[in-house]
């Protein structure tokens, strides 16, 4: 299971997930990210993965794909800050 809260103001938007980004939750985690960037373009997008406790590759790669579009990914526990670190390092890969 997977909840998704979403928060924002006129300037930005946050995520904050809490539980295990897999299987049909990572479809719902894109359909909430497709529907909030395309109601608005916030100036800053945060996802927190400070209560994630587990992500499949699906997850890993809606995240990877969350982030080359400029959001910000939030760790806060060794697992998480491994996955962020990952993300990033492919992301300067392909630039």
């Amino acid at each position: 299971m997977l909840r998704i809260t979403e928060q924002s103001d006129e300037r930005s938007l946050t995520f904050k997930l809490e539980g295990r980004l897999v299987g049909e939750w990572t479809s719902e985690l894109e359909r909430c990210w497709n529907n909030a960037v395309s109601d608005r373009q916030p100036d800053a997008i945060r996802v927190e993965l400070v209560e994630v406790t587990y992500v499949d590759d699906a997850g890993k790669q809606l995240l990877t794909q969350m982030a080359s579009m400029g959001a910000a990914l939030i760790a806060a526990d060794v697992m998480t800050s491994a996955l962020v670190e990952q993300i990033t390092l492919q992301l300067a890969g392909e630039g």
